[in-house]
């Protein structure tokens, strides 16, 4: 029998500081932002020296200590050893913290997507708002941590295509940066200034309409409203962006899939900043 004892954090994990502030006892100022993102980076750091693949990683599993706001990375129940392209585990985890290369398929999860999900959770922690994945990438990180000093960092993060994709070691210089830049007291939460509305609906074309479908008449307004033309099995996605002003802006992304003739998928979302 093997026993392993293990460290007791005595603090919250960052999905309840972050979406929860209202029971958070933690208060996300910059400089406990600043602690917490480079920590998290370093824990990251430490276990792909190891070759050592998190493949979960989300902010329900990591805990931030109340006093010294100390960041670890916990839940290695789904890790796996990364050796020579080898892999000791299943290809397991959560969706909503999945790389698109290993959402679409022509990737297991490795070093890169853990590098991916750590970028997400970085925009979330500034944003305080849940981010599609499908939207994410350099141009929407630009847009949402306009001015914030890990703005740079991250979006070599998310880079879509994983041989772009930074590593840890090769990101961990600019974090620790701007960790340094971004500790001198609170900011204004970046939540103010974005507006989040995003839909996912099941429609149909033809055919009976069942109870949770949206009416005829809506996927009439959305198919003669697209400004493209819908196959009859596919998937179609438009990013717009618009500048209202020197500083603002709205980006808009639309995500169309359609099989057999019908609307199986819609999605809309946009962000206003000032």
């Amino acid at each position: 029998m093997w026993i392993i004892p293990l460290e007791y954090i005595y603090g919250e994990n960052l999905e309840q500081i972050i979406f929860n502030a209202t029971v958070s006892k933690i208060q996300l100022t910059s400089s406990v932002r600043a602690t917490v993102i480079i920590d998290m980076c370093e824990g990251l750091l430490h276990l792909h020296s190891k070759d050592i693949v998190h493949q979960d990683l989300k902010p329900d599993n990591i805990m931030v200590e109340y006093n010294t706001h100390r960041a670890v990375i916990i839940d290695l129940g789904l890790a796996k050893f990364f050796k020579q392209g080898l892999n000791s585990a299943e290809n397991l985890g959560n969706d909503a913290y999945l790389a698109p290369e290993v959402l679409l398929g022509y990737s297991q999860r490795s070093h890169c997507s853990d590098v991916w999900a750590m970028g997400k959770i970085i925009a979330e922690l500034h944003t305080r708002v849940r981010l599609p994945t499908s939207s994410l990438c350099p141009t929407t990180i630009r847009m949402l941590l306009k001015h914030q000093p890990f703005s740079s960092a991250v979006c070599r993060m998310v880079e879509p295509n994983p041989s772009q994709r930074t590593s840890m070691s090769g990101v961990i210089d600019d974090i620790r940066c701007a960790g340094g830049a971004g500790s001198s007291g609170p900011v204004s939460p970046i939540t103010k200034a974005v507006q989040l509305s995003q839909s996912s609906s099941t429609l149909a074309v033809r055919g009976n309409v069942t109870q949770g479908l949206m009416k005829m008449n809506q996927h009439q307004e959305i198919t003669n409203n697209a400004p493209f033309n819908l196959p009859t099995t596919g998937r179609v996605v438009m990013n717009d962006y618009e500048a209202k002003s020197e500083k603002g802006g709205r980006w808009k992304r639309t995500e169309v899939t359609t099989r057999d003739g019908k609307i199986v998928k819609y999605k809309d979302a946009q962000f206003d900043f000032d």
